[in-house]
């Protein structure tokens, strides 16, 4: 198995165990991406080290990987994906076609698969969290107000609650850099940039939406902050196992 190999398969074995856990509050599963990440961080910093050394030659491959289908994408799932590729030593774009758009990661081979994946248990890890959030936000309204909260209400609040939880992924992927002194692996690869640059893609809009400023709209974007920064940076449990 190649080192390109070892790595995508420690990071499949990680999420799809976080994943199977059930349990998006666990420590297994806040601590997967940040591994994810150390991971392909840590493959880096070897690869550096076999290319400097001269003992084995290292050919480039760039790799153009869509995250989603076609699809009504979510302003949300546009922010993650931003987060993602900064993260992951990629660029992430999007695709227009008939009214529907996909997402993509384009970077080097290793680290766009990592993206992709990273991404989409992101996205898991996001709706489980929302789902809980509202469904505990709703059972509180009924009980206060006697009746639901319209429509209009419940969409404001949970997309608080989903920005907030990118934002605390931002910050702890931040925090994780920071401490291991990772700023140099983690820069995109020059060919990688160039590779982005002959694509010549239009600069779209930036993804966001007005966060609802009532006290529900607050507690949802904090209770969200402090999910998706409540990672560990040290594996738990079965994760511990991963090598």
């Amino acid at each position: 198995m190649s080192v390109d190999e070892k790595l995508l398969h420690k990071v499949r074995a990680l999420l799809n165990l976080a994943r199977n856990g059930g349990d998006p509050e666990s420590n297994e599963a806040k601590s997967a991406l940040l591994m994810a990440q150390r991971f392909m961080a840590e493959n880096g910093i070897d690869e550096l080290e076999i290319n400097t050394s001269g003992e084995a030659d290292y050919k480039k491959e760039i790799l153009d990987d869509y995250a989603t289908e076609f699809e009504k994408l979510s302003w949300w799932k546009k922010s993650l994906g931003k987060v993602i590729a900064q993260n992951f030593r990629c660029y992430s774009y999007l695709n227009k076609c008939n009214g529907y758009t996909r997402l993509a990661f384009m970077g080097l081979k290793e680290d766009a698969e990592i993206a992709v994946i990273a991404f989409k248990f992101a996205t898991d890890s996001i709706r489980l969290g929302a789902d809980l959030f509202m469904k505990n936000y709703r059972k509180e309204y009924l009980k206060v107000e006697g009746q639901r909260p319209s429509l209009t209400q419940q969409r404001g609040v949970r997309n608080n609650y989903v920005e907030g939880w990118i934002s605390g992924l931002e910050a702890q992927y931040a925090q994780q850099v920071s401490k291991e002194g990772w700023g140099l692996v983690l820069v995109k690869d020059a060919l990688v940039i160039q590779t982005y640059k002959d694509m010549e893609l239009g600069r779209g809009k930036t993804s966001q939406h007005t966060r609802k400023d009532s006290l529900a709209g607050k507690a949802a974007y904090e209770k969200g902050y402090r999910d998706g920064k409540g990672f560990s940076t040290i594996p738990h449990g079965r994760l511990k196992n991963i090598h």
